[in-house]
């Protein structure tokens, strides 16, 4: 990986926002600064600037130099440091950039003290020449055209790999790397016509075939004539260096993480195939992707996981596209890939499937079973779009139609999702402040027992009460809430007003057995969801036994070994768990041996023709006996009508929910019911 390479390289490395704010360096950076460990850690860039100019022997040079390279921040520079006690540093200096725009600022600093003694010996007594060469591992040289000598040091002999006393010197263009050996000839040649010295970084080809990159300093001497009498120079070994460079120019355009490119290399990738799909007359196609719940991942397990769950994403996603396609990471669990040179977008369809299918198997990421799914949104060039920015909106506006339809599936975009998408980033704008202005509401379905026919619980369901456009349904804001990280303060919300409403039909003796909160997957991933379980029954005083927690099949699913340690946390504390949907979702009948909870609730998709359709019957019944045989109360969700409750209490089915009993209903309402003798809240049962 990127980061192990820098940690490797003999030169310090330091990383910088745009105001100068570290934030990212290597080992060998804070040796040779000499930064104390809680400097750094602290990322306290003032102290760290107060220690490195305490060192330098032309401080203000240093603070010259850092506000010109601010002033302008896409430029690069080039200078030496020198120090109090002596040292030498060489400092290089390069713009990091997202599409075009700088964020921040590159630093390498290589000691080169030893060289600059060596230099500094040179300057004062040629007697040194050869200690002070050595020193600074800068091999000298020199050809006599005359009669064809060449003279060697011993450090040229240790650049080109090859033994003095053994192996004969030689003009240097016969390890001239081939893909150099014009430029090289061209400098030389250059330099002899102009009468100018010359200097060119360029690569050897060493007889054990490596490959090392050195700089090449030289100079002729001619005649009366004009005729070149000999060539003198230096070299050096400059590999190092040179990768090093390559490494910060990879990091600037490659994600550390993943290895894929970041924005600014896709910016150019894209804009590449916009020319050919205009040269060639061929469409491109622009594949926004967002994985599904990946928040969780991190919010459970922490970032190392979800950074080792992106990797392999990011390798499935290599593998599910040709080699002249682009798959670039923008940041976070997003993603985009570039199909190039298609007939058409049905090519573009069936490579997203591909994807989509690819992406939705389970992952094991040391030791986690983990399941993700991806949404993706597809713009097309030149339909959709002209230029790169236009395109990837389009096919992000396109992903969060995806998002909307359940996730795991692709959307092509549609010019009337740009209205939509304005609309959505309206609502997101109003639900921040929707919590603050109390227009948040609960409303209460009731749930009778088929076997006496009483109300014996109610579930909380969340209502918007929009100032303009009035009573808001959850799949109306949810999704949005969810995305904007909305979900958990109007989740933990929710908790506290539904646990408030049924402590105070308590005090009047009128409560049902029950009050079931539904909790979303992000809500449940949080850290603290327990805690703040825990802390909701100590204001209101509940009786845990009170509190039902709704969990979905797909939010238990995506860490399953966690799920089952959050609930068993809930049930030690006397607090009930259930399953919601059950049987749309991706678990099974198997699954509920593993799973700590107290009923589940089956998909109102099962109830619709059960009374008519003997397949859906056979299925509820199935699930009916599992539960039944665990020991679980099932619940059967969405009863509109009298011979879908006679068919589901001939099955065996324990309480049932629905209109057949009543809509949601405001408290107030609610509590009408509760008050009337258990003998009127059975008329419908």
């Amino acid at each position: 990986m990127l980061l192990a390479t820098l940690e490797a390289t003999a030169d310090g490395i330091l990383v910088v926002d745009r105001t100068g704010k570290i934030v990212r360096y290597n080992k060998r950076f804070a040796d040779m600064w000499r930064l104390p460990e809680p400097i750094l850690e602290a990322r306290d860039d003032y102290r760290a600037i107060a220690h490195v100019l305490r060192q330098l022997k032309n401080p203000d040079a240093f603070v010259s130099k850092v506000r010109e390279l601010y002033a302008d921040p896409k430029s690069e520079s080039f200078d030496v440091l020198r120090f109090i006690d002596g040292r030498v540093f060489e400092r290089y200096s390069i713009p990091q950039c997202i599409d075009g725009e700088p964020i921040g600022r590159v630093w390498s600093f290589r000691d080169v003290t030893d060289r600059a003694l060596a230099e500094e010996a040179l300057k004062t007594s040629r007697a040194t020449l050869a200690e002070a060469q050595q020193l600074a591992h800068l091999g000298s040289w020199s050809m006599d055209f005359a009669n064809g000598d060449v003279t060697w040091s011993e450090e040229i002999y240790r650049i080109f790999g090859l033994t003095e006393g053994v192996d004969k010197p030689v003009p240097f263009s016969q390890y001239d790397h081939p893909d150099d050996a014009a430029t090289v000839h061209r400098a030389t040649e250059e330099s002899k016509r102009l009468r100018e010295p010359f200097a060119i970084d360029h690569r050897i080809l060493r007889r054990d075939g490596s490959v090392r990159w050195v700089q090449e300093r030289g100079d002729f001497f001619f005649d009366r004539n004009g005729a070149p009498l000999r060539s003198v120079g230096t070299m050096t070994d400059i590999t190092e260096r040179k990768e090093t460079e390559q490494q910060l120019a990879r990091h600037a355009h490659y994600d550390s993480l993943t290895e894929l490119p970041n924005r600014t290399l896709l910016t150019d990738r894209l804009n590449q195939a916009i020319a050919y799909s205009d040269r060639h007359k061929r469409p491109t196609a622009v594949l926004f992707l967002d994985l599904d719940r990946f928040k969780n991942v991190n919010d459970t397990l922490g970032h190392s996981i979800g950074d080792l769950l992106l990797k392999a994403v990011a390798g499935r996603l290599k593998r599910s596209v040709r080699a002249v396609d682009c798959v670039a990471r923008l940041g976070g669990d997003e993603f985009i890939i570039v199909l190039t040179d298609l007939p058409n977008s049905q090519a573009a369809m069936k490579i997203a499937q591909k994807i989509v299918n690819e992406t939705g198997r389970s992952y094991v990421v040391s030791g986690h079973e983990l399941f993700t799914t991806a949404s993706i949104g597809i713009s097309m060039y030149p339909a959709d779009g002209h230029d790169v920015e236009t395109l990837l909106r389009n096919s992000d506006t396109a992903m969060y139609k995806a998002k909307e339809r359940g996730g795991n599936n692709f959307q092509f975009f549609a010019p009337e999702m740009h209205a939509v998408a304005v609309k959505r980033l309206s609502l997101e704008n109003e639900l921040r402040n929707a919590l603050r202005r109390e227009e948040f509401l609960i409303h209460y379905q009731p749930i009778a027992s088929l076997r006496g026919g009483e109300i014996v619980g109610a579930e909380a369901l969340l209502r918007w009460k929009h100032p303009t456009l009035g009573l808001r349904l959850p799949d109306e804001f949810t999704s949005i809430a969810e995305d904007a990280g909305l979900i958990v303060p109007i989740g933990a919300w929710a908790v506290r007003a539904a646990c408030e409403q049924m402590k105070n039909w308590q005090r009047q003796g009128i409560a049902p057995s029950r009050v079931t909160v539904n909790i979303s997957p992000r809500q449940f991933a949080e850290p603290h969801f327990i805690k703040m379980i825990a802390g909701v029954l100590r204001a209101t005083r509940l009786d845990p036994s009170s509190l039902e927690i709704e969990l979905t099949e797909t939010g238990i699913m995506a860490d399953i070994k966690r799920s089952v340690r959050i609930m068993r946390q809930l049930g030690s504390m006397g607090v009930r768990s259930a399953i919601d949907d059950f049987g749309v979702g991706y678990s099974s009948l198997g699954y509920l041996k593993l799973l700590p909870v107290a009923s589940l609730k089956i998909d109102r998709q099962f109830i619709r023709s059960i009374e008519s359709d003997s397949f859906d019957a056979s299925i509820v019944g199935a699930m009916i006996t599992v539960a039944h045989n665990r020991r679980l109360q099932v619940v059967a969700v969405g009863v509109e009508t009298h011979a879908q409750r006679d068919a589901l209490r001939k099955l065996g089915c324990d309480e049932i929910q629905g209109h057949l009993l009543s809509a949601p209903l405001p408290a107030s309402e609610l509590q009408r019911l509760l008050e009337q003798k258990p003998a009127a809240q059975t008329d419908a049962v």
